[in-house]
């Protein structure tokens, strides 16, 4: 195929191929073969990197030969590829994972690159069923041929689910106990680069969704199994009834658990082995007083249990990609754990959802990336995924208190109070978790400087951040500021406007160069439209 434009290199084969056994083991290979066509294209695809877990993988197995223009053929030096740990410097994560790294031999413009690596199970991934995806295409980059073949006996469900390619048709055949499913797919051009605030659930990719779980109700069964066994009311029972001592009501009772784990317990995630996937035991989180997403969860269900609160494990894909795909079973696509409590219809308590990691929350508020998610509640009574409540703009707001007190001559003083509600009150809260220091008084004096013209940040206060009976509040005072202004015969005090605007995408804050010579070079240059839905990361109002 020929090169579009500005390609550096063109990607001849992409081929993947999936083979399950009884267990749902997965031998997964990937074959490419593609040309470099530039310099550029040299430097960026000169190696091959591959992520592996050992506690269910065997080390990957890499092959690599380079075709020379002249036919000659170099093969990757099985002693130059390294291996260091997966997740090195992730904030807060330490783990067994590992990476494998390998530099390619003779890598110019010109050559052709033959790539093969094998990722092989030891043991399933999840014994219910996993989900992954393969994507067709590359970003910016022309790819003429691709496939995905999926071989597994016929004992195991596989489900497939298709985006954005609808003349992408599966070939099954099924053969002595076993299912192939294969599907194959002629030239594609490079996608993206993409723009910002895209719709999170608006499909960007190419790509063929599978999973190989029967169902969400033996997934949720099956980890409710897992969390069961480890959520002993038993072991947190003595420290449980100290905090809710003197409690009357159930919100009060939670309250005072949740506050005890926010302090006691630091978001720490030790994720060797299996703990990858499975929580540790209560008690051990206890007594280390740290512990990931799903240890927090699980200590907090433990702990509402022993004070007669129903309570179970909740697993969701937070933040703004795309989310888990709702019909297709199996786990792979959960990266975080929160607490879910039934409501209780008779007192009219609606349900409760709790997210343990987040500090400085109020009972019942979820960080923004947690709202709106599909999730997987850990029960035997789960049959389907449910919808996470949003809040609303009602809900978050940035309210911001300007009090300018005019001189009898010259410059104001100025007095700014911040109470921010739903989402922002929590990243005020931790923002501002210690008494601001030389940073970020220096940032915040940039800030009354900018935005009122002042002459110096003179104070800032704020509520205790722990303190969650309270509302938040954090003030600013500044001096000698030229937004309010008394003169010989009159005063004026003026706001600026743009501050209601500063969350909104940057795209939609700015008008279009006025600058005529500007608007005719854009006019000469193609520019693709934008067709993608705007989002913002959480309905608000600021007032």
């Amino acid at each position: 195929m020929a090169a579009s434009d500005g390609a550096n290199v063109a990607i001849l084969v992409d081929d993947e191929s999936f083979s399950f056994d009884e267990a749902g083991r997965s031998v997964h290979t990937g074959h490419v073969v593609y040309k470099v066509l530039t310099q550029k294209g040299a430097e960026a695809w000169d190696n091959l990197s591959i992520a592996w877990e050992p506690w269910h993988e065997a080390r990957p197995a890499i092959r690599v030969r380079v075709i020379a223009p002249d036919f000659s053929v170099r093969l990757l030096d099985p002693n130059a590829i390294t291996e260091a740990p997966a997740r090195e410097g992730e904030y807060k994560t330490y783990s067994d994972g590992k990476r494998l790294r390998a530099p390619f031999p003779a890598i110019a413009p010109g050559v052709v690159v033959e790539e093969e690596y094998v990722e092989r199970d030891t043991e399933p991934f999840f014994t219910s069923g996993r989900v992954g995806r393969v994507v067709f295409g590359r970003e910016q980059v022309p790819v003429a041929h691709s496939s995905a073949v999926f071989d597994a006996p016929a004992s195991i469900p596989l489900h497939f689910e298709n985006l954005l390619l609808p003349d992408l048709k599966p070939v099954r055949t099924e053969a002595a106990g076993r299912v192939t499913v294969a599907f194959e797919l002629g030239p594609l051009e490079g996608f993206g680069p993409w723009g910002s605030n895209i719709a999170r659930n608006l499909p960007l990719l190419p790509e063929i969704q599978y999973s190989t779980g029967s169902s969400w109700q033996e997934m949720a069964r099956d980890y409710a199994k897992i969390v069961d066994s480890k959520a002993n009311p038993a072991a947190v029972r003595e420290i449980v009834a100290q905090l809710v001592a003197g409690k009357k009501t159930v919100a009060e009772k939670e309250a005072a658990l949740l506050d005890y784990l926010d302090r006691e317990v630091r978001y720490t995630g030790i994720e060797f082995g299996e703990s990858a996937l499975i929580p540790h035991d209560p008690a051990e989180t206890l007594s280390h007083k740290y512990g990931d997403c799903k240890d927090k969860a699980t200590l907090l269900v433990t702990m509402l249990r022993a004070a007669g609160i129903p309570a179970y494990v909740a697993l969701l894909n937070a933040g703004e990609r795309m989310d888990v795909p709702a019909d297709l079973p199996g786990m792979g696509d959960f990266d975080h754990v929160i607490v879910y409590v039934p409501g209780r219809p008779a007192h009219q308590e609606p349900a409760l959802w709790i997210d343990a990691t987040d500090r400085y929350a109020r009972l019942g508020q979820l960080p923004a990336g947690d709202q709106g998610r599909l999730a997987l509640i850990a029960r035997a009574e789960t049959t389907a995924l449910v919808i996470i409540p949003e809040a609303t703009s009602k809900d978050n707001v940035l309210l911001e208190q300007r009090e300018l007190t005019l001189s009898e001559n010259g410059p104001a003083t100025v007095t700014e109070k911040n109470q921010p509600t739903g989402v922002f009150e929590s990243i005020y809260r931790s923002s501002f978790a210690d008494r601001p220091d030389h940073q970020t008084r220096d940032g915040l004096t940039s800030y009354v400087k900018g935005q009122y013209l002042a002459e110096k940040l003179t104070s800032v206060d704020r509520t205790d951040p722990a303190d969650l009976s309270r509302q938040f509040e954090l003030t600013l005072v500044g001096e000698k500021a030229k937004r309010g202004y008394t003169g010989l015969d009159s005063a004026q005090a003026a706001i600026r406007l743009d501050g209601l605007f500063m969350r909104l995408p940057d795209d939609l804050k700015h008008k279009d160069d006025s600058d005529e010579k500007k608007k005719q070079d854009d006019k000469d240059k193609p520019k693709k439209p934008r067709t993608e839905d705007w989002e913002l990361s959480e309905p608000f109002r600021a007032e």
